[in-house]
């Protein structure tokens, strides 16, 4: 039997899926106005009520069916936000509201609905998307007509191009789709009763809309609609139990500014759906020229629009010939099915096989290409020649330079009898040279005729008139025109696509530049500043970027761009800093969505913003500087994307990396505290059990033994009792200065009674070291906290006494050496091993000499002193004493009494 059980991984990814916090949306679909979707909506809503579900309702066209009505009963009703515009009054849902409210269950009718254009979505599915993704359940109404990609098909059934759309994802990611269905019959009955419309408007719809062959195919689309729907969310959801045995498909369709092309993308969409296959959209960008027409450009930004809304994904190339372009990314990404759209136009003498679909068959024969009819007749556009025949008087300043230079060459040449068919090449490679200094198409004509005219002026018999005795120069002069046209024609299209290469390479050149930079880049700072400064060389626009903490604004960077003025760039940067511009930053902060200009959301905007995430959060929005007018071309955007998923790899990248830093930290510290406490476990044991030993002896041997014993006894305890209270407060002065609740306090103290008090407080063992101390002069005042820097000199001393032998002898000397006192404590012992100086200074490094008594440090004492004196800005030092031992130095500020008349 075979094994159809899900691995871990996958269970893993559905338990993630079904604990997102995004809602689930529940659609209740029908083929025509009047089938009870609104009604069964509510029924569903009662219902949910009943189980306890806080359900409220958003917004519910007016109806006037009274059993409609009636189910509105008992639900809590959102007041609508009304918004007055052009004179009118109009009701919309209050997306505020609800989001205050935030129901578990939302009720939002008529989803294809277009938006007043003063709220903040276009459409009203833009709405549904925004409280899905607060985590809102919605139930809401549509019909078939209304979606996308059957656009078409149904404008063919019924003749109705219905406007108000919506984008197929939100059908094939419902969680729920309900078909409220009715026979035709049936629903032709009820509209005749009034229960649909107006009776005044009954006869016109049946006349119109409501025939009932319409309404057969509608429903028929509509039930194969939400089949294939429910087929493909099962496939989708069971892909991972069963092995896979067909190729998956991919679907491929042009992208252009076509009039006729948005059919075509949606064809190849309905198919791509079908095969369940890969959907890719490609637009070719031709080299020589951009989408200068205005509308042109609107047009391809909304099929661009239209593919992704649909699912596809869109690929941008550069290139001439289109159909290369379509064959050679069919070849590289596996593509098994082209779509192409085809209309009426007939075959122009001007153009040599221009059907792309016959130009494919030769590049790929095995791709299967479909052909998608249309008869709407393309608007017969010639070139854009205006740009082209431009003309400024410095090229005939050029040219006149250059002819005066190859008239005198050819009279040169003339003048030693140089043949004149040599002659003719000299006024080419003129007009050869003109057609790459000067600009526009028109010197290029002109030259080609001036060129004719001087040589017959100035070469042809009779010379120095405009005619010609022989016949066959009439030939020579236009083949010598067409030469020259046609040479310096290629020379300016050489040009233009040499220009366009600069132009793509710098685009890329921006791009890997981009990465780079990133990937160098050390701090969030110079993150945001380099992904910036990319940003501006690509758009040439300016751009702010506001740096987000918990979904506020916390601070903002203008970033201006060299090719415009002080005064523009300052005038640009007054459109980022208003209310309603933050609103906009702080909406992409909080939903981690695109807005602004050329959107759907806020698109009265002033600038396009794009959300910059790292870790699933929003750190910060970047607004650039566009208008309405000026969109972002295609080819630009897509790079745009691209550098800031650079930017976003690069934050994640540093984040990851901080994190690291920090577990490392952690685990140092951790490591650092094992030792702490296995230290601590070791050293206390001895003087511990030696305490408690004698204390025992003490105890229950007390008569037997004599004074003398009885005094080393407690002189034992109390040596011991010593160490463990000047370790214990060493241990609390390290916890104390790490956690920065130490404090500091500074005032002038005799140096002299801050020796003479460590000195009580050294463990003197059996007094076997000699300890002394000179300060110069007698009466020297230093600027310190008198306790820590006893703390100190304890500690230094404490470590001469335990890695010196018996008999050593210890000095201290403070010396008055400008507006500083000097301290040194040296010792005449074996000294310390240059290995060990590097780090003698670092927690937990201890020397190699043990005492006599098996009492060692934790390896403390000399850390705390150096962070002590660092917060007195001085700083431990360690030296050999000559010629044998150590000294230990530093310094302290030179301390003034002040006083008081």
């Amino acid at each position: 039997m075979e094994d159809i059980r899900p691995s871990p991984e996958e269970f893993l990814a559905r338990i993630k899926q079904e604990e997102t916090k995004a809602g689930r949306l529940k659609i209740f679909l029908g083929y025509a106005a009047g089938v009870g979707k609104t009604y069964a909506m509510l029924d569903a809503a009662q219902e949910a009520k009943k189980l306890g579900l806080d359900v409220v309702v958003g917004y519910i066209e007016p109806h006037p069916r009274p059993e409609t009505a009636a189910l509105l009963k008992g639900l809590e009703l959102i007041p609508t936000r009304k918004i007055n515009y052009k004179g009118k009054t109009f009701e919309e849902l209050d997306i505020d509201a609800v989001l205050e409210r935030k129901p578990e269950i939302v009720l939002i009718d008529e989803l294809a609905h277009t938006n007043v254009p003063t709220m903040r979505h276009v459409k009203r599915f833009g709405d549904v998307e925004e409280l899905l993704a607060k985590g809102i359940h919605i139930y809401t109404t549509v019909n078939i007509q209304h979606i996308e990609s059957l656009h078409d098909l149904v404008k063919e059934i019924t003749g109705v191009k219905v406007r108000e759309r919506i984008p197929d994802y939100l059908i094939d990611h419902a969680a729920q789709i309900k078909l409220v269905d009715i026979e035709p019959d049936d629903l032709i009955q009820r509209l005749k009763e009034g229960k649909i419309y107006p009776l005044k408007q009954v006869e016109k719809a049946i006349d119109y809309f409501f025939q009932k062959q319409n309404l057969v195919a509608l429903r028929e689309i509509a039930l194969r609609r939400t089949a294939d729907t429910i087929y493909h969310q099962k496939t989708r959801k069971n892909d991972s139990f069963e092995t896979k045995i067909h190729v998956e498909e991919h679907v491929l369709v042009g992208i252009s500014s076509s009039p006729t092309n948005a059919k075509v993308i949606r064809s190849a969409a309905r198919l791509a759906q079908a095969f369940h296959g890969k959907f890719t959209a490609l637009y070719v960008q031709k080299m020589d020229r951009n989408e200068r027409n205005e509308v042109s450009s609107e047009r391809l930004q909304q099929h661009i629009k239209l593919t992704e809304q649909l699912g596809g994904h869109v690929v941008i190339v550069q290139e001439d010939d289109i159909a290369a372009a379509l064959a050679n990314y069919s070849q590289i990404s596996g593509v098994t099915k082209l779509v192409l759209g085809r209309t009426s136009m007939k075959k122009k003498w001007w153009r040599s096989n221009s059907k792309i679909s016959d130009q494919l068959n030769d590049f790929v024969p095995n791709l299967a290409i479909h052909i998608v009819p249309d008869q709407e007749n393309e608007p017969l556009r010639f070139p854009e020649v205006r740009t082209q025949l431009k003309f400024e008087w410095m090229d005939m300043l050029k040219m006149l330079t250059v002819f005066s230079l190859a008239s005198f060459i050819g009279l040169s040449f003339f003048s030693i009898g140089v043949s004149e068919s040599n002659i003719i090449t000299i006024y080419i490679l003129g007009v050869l040279v003109l057609a790459t200094w000067t600009t526009g198409w028109i010197v290029s004509i002109i030259s080609s005729l001036v060129s004719v005219l001087i040589f017959n002026f100035l070469f042809i018999e009779p010379r120095f008139s405009f005619e010609a005795y022989h016949r066959d120069y009439f030939i020579t002069f236009l083949i010598m025109f067409l030469s020259g046209l046609i040479t310096s024609s290629l020379t300016k299209k050489v040009k233009e696509q040499a220009i366009v290469a600069v132009r793509k390479s710098y685009r890329m050149e921006v791009l890997l530049e981009t990465n780079r930079k990133l990937q160098y880049a050390k701090t969030v700072e110079e993150i945001i500043t380099e992904g910036m400064s990319q940003i501006v060389k690509l758009v040439d626009k300016p751009v702010e970027f506001f740096e987000i903490n918990n979904r506020l604004i916390v601070k903002s960077i203008f970033f201006r761009t060299e090719s415009m003025s002080t005064i523009e760039n300052n005038k640009i940067a007054t459109l980022f800093d208003n209310v309603n511009e933050r609103g906009v930053v702080t909406w992409v902060a909080n939903n981690n969505h695109i807005a602004g200009v050329s959107t759907d959301v806020f698109p009265e905007a002033n600038a396009y913003y794009l959300p910059l995430v790292s870790g699933d959060n929003v750190k910060g929005v970047i607004g650039i500087a566009l208008s309405k007018e000026s969109p972002l071309p295609a080819f630009e955007r897509h790079i745009l994307h691209a550098i800031m998923n650079d930017f976003s790899f690069a934050l994640d990248k540093w984040y990851l990396q901080k994190v690291n830093e920090e577990v490392a930290r952690e685990a140092e510290l951790e490591q650092m505290r094992a030792n702490l406490l296995r230290a601590i476990s070791h050293d206390l044991r001895t003087p511990l059990t030696s305490i408690s030993g004698n204390a025992d002896i003490l105890l229950t041997s007390g008569e037997q033994i004599n004074d003398t014993e009885k005094l080393q006894l407690y002189r034992d305890i109390y040596s011991n009792s010593k160490w463990l209270v000047q370790m214990v407060e060493n241990l609390l002065a390290v916890s104390r200065l790490d956690d920065g609740k130490l404090a500091i306090e500074m005032q002038p103290e005799l140096v002299e009674d801050i020796m003479q008090e460590a000195l009580l407080h050294v463990v003197r063992i059996n007094n076997t070291h000699k300890i002394s101390f000179h300060v110069e002069p007698e009466l020297l005042l230093a600027l310190m906290d008198a306790r820590l820097i006893i703390q100190v000199i304890i500690n230094i001393i404490d470590n001469a006494l335990t890695y010196t032998p018996t008999g050593s002898e210890i000095i201290l000397i403070a010396k008055e050496i400008g507006n500083s006192v000097h301290f040194s404590i040296m010792d005449n012992g074996p000294g310390i091993e240059e290995s060990l100086k590097a780090r003698l200074f670092d927690p937990f490094t201890t020397g190699k000499v043990q005492r006599s008594d098996s009492r060692r440090g934790l390896g403390l004492g000399l850390a705390l002193c150096q962070t002590i004196l660092k917060l007195h800005g001085s700083e431990l030092t360690v030296a050999d004493n000559e010629p044998n031992g150590t000294i230990f130095n530093f310094s302290l500020e030179k301390g003034v009494v002040n006083i008081v008349e």
